[in-house]
């Protein structure tokens, strides 16, 4: 019965990541947004995003109730809630850097390289769990190493030049690694938070306190940053490398906007400097038009009001909420299970990915095929020998109530 619930629930939790990296991915993009620009913040966007989930976890608490569970049922006990805190901060980290990424990349580009971390899960199971470590464990890590640098062998071997968007920079690379921490504690943290909850608290109780812990550090974030960036003056640099603001700021304006912008800066062979002496009101229209550029690009996660000109790009964030979740309950249905008996399944989507992104019109290379299907095998193997792989559930620490 066992293999049967984590079927079921993996292939819903396959199809609702899957659809999460699509509407997500289209939610940043202006031909899916009514063509003009998408100008909504990460921040912005994850806050819609848990605001979604928490409706549709409220929807279900609310429908739980109502048919009789008991209020005592709701609340998993206090060290349950502060696992449930720490998920919750990571989650909001973890989410800005899925709504960054989409503008710059296809899915099928940063998409296996923000699972990689799955490929340690059995380490963190014989930590937690004492869990046995075997060779299946160590041909996966090897598959996913192999995976992962086979899209970039043509440009090893001199073939052909990765084309723009299509690898990661180095903002894109250190999203990854921000990414990886995040979603390995998710995991860790979600198992802990099952084993530490009361008895007979459920799915739905527990995506209702994260997702209310989500609001709170988002709605935070952007109320805190925006003021800290104001006080630094950080959307007014008084030097620019010359490449640097050329790239990051004149490229990304109108042409008036540009001229006045060069009129309050001197040029020299390398550097653009703020001029001297200007009025504060000028300064503060320096300050505003800047900030349209995400020249800043940590504070700029976070800029935007909440209510958008555009609401075509949240509609997709909404749908991405439901998404949400689903998914995140059937994690917390399946945490009861140790994470590295079953989360590996949760990513076979990543073999998919590069067939849906070609039918978008993406430009997928064989490569990048042949990759996204190995890293998936490597996520994959080190659960397959089932003789020696009993699904059991992990112990529940908590007191009957």
């Amino acid at each position: 019965m066992e293999w049967f619930l984590l079927i079921g629930w993996l292939m819903i939790i396959n199809g609702a990541l899957g659809g999460q990296y699509i509407l997500n991915w289209m939610g940043n993009q202006p031909q899916f947004t009514g063509g003009a620009p998408v100008g909504i913040s990460p921040g912005v966007m994850t806050w819609w995003r848990e605001l979604s989930k928490l409706a549709w976890a409220t929807v279900a608490v609310i429908i739980e109730f109502i048919r009789g569970t008991p209020l005592i049922y709701f609340w998993p006990g206090a060290v349950s809630m502060i696992t449930i805190i720490i998920c919750a901060f990571t989650g909001v980290i973890e989410n800005i850097g899925f709504f960054y990424l989409p503008r710059y990349y296809s899915p099928h580009i940063y998409a296996p390289y923000v699972n990689i971390y799955l490929a340690f899960l059995p380490f963190f199971g014989k930590f937690l769990f004492n869990a046995a470590i075997r060779k299946e464990h160590w041909i996966g890590i090897s598959l996913v190493v192999i995976g992962l640098a086979t899209p970039h062998i043509p440009t090893m071997l001199g073939l052909t030049k990765a084309a723009h968007g299509a690898s990661l920079d180095f903002n894109g690379v250190i999203w990854i690694l921000i990414i990886n921490c995040c979603l390995c504690s998710q995991h860790v943290l979600n198992n802990k938070t099952v084993q530490t909850a009361m008895r007979k608290v459920g799915p739905n109780a527990l995506v209702f306190w994260r997702e209310v812990w989500k609001m709170v550090f988002i709605s935070a974030a952007l109320f805190l940053f925006p003021v800290i960036a104001a006080l630094t003056n950080a959307h007014l640099p008084e030097k620019v490398a010359k490449h640097d603001f050329q790239v990051r700021v004149l490229d990304r304006l109108d042409s008036e906007k540009q001229q006045f912008l060069i009129a309050n800066y001197d040029s020299t062979e390398t550097e653009y400097h703020l001029k001297a002496g200007l009025p504060e009101e000028r300064l503060e229209e320096i300050k505003e038009v800047v900030k349209k550029t995400d020249f800043h690009q940590f504070f700029a996660l976070f800029e935007g009001d909440i209510i958008p000109d555009n609401w075509i790009p949240i509609l997709f964030v909404i749908a991405a909420g439901f998404t949400g979740y689903i998914y995140s309950f059937g994690f917390f249905k399946l945490s009861r299970f140790a994470a590295h008996f079953w989360v590996p399944y949760t990513n076979v989507y990543l073999a998919l990915l590069p067939f849906v992104m070609f039918l978008f019109g993406k430009d997928v290379t064989t490569f990048q095929y042949i990759g996204a299907a190995i890293v998936t095998a490597g996520l994959m193997v080190g659960v397959t020998d089932v003789s020696k792989n009993k699904v059991e559930e992990i112990y529940k620490r908590s007191e009957d109530q």
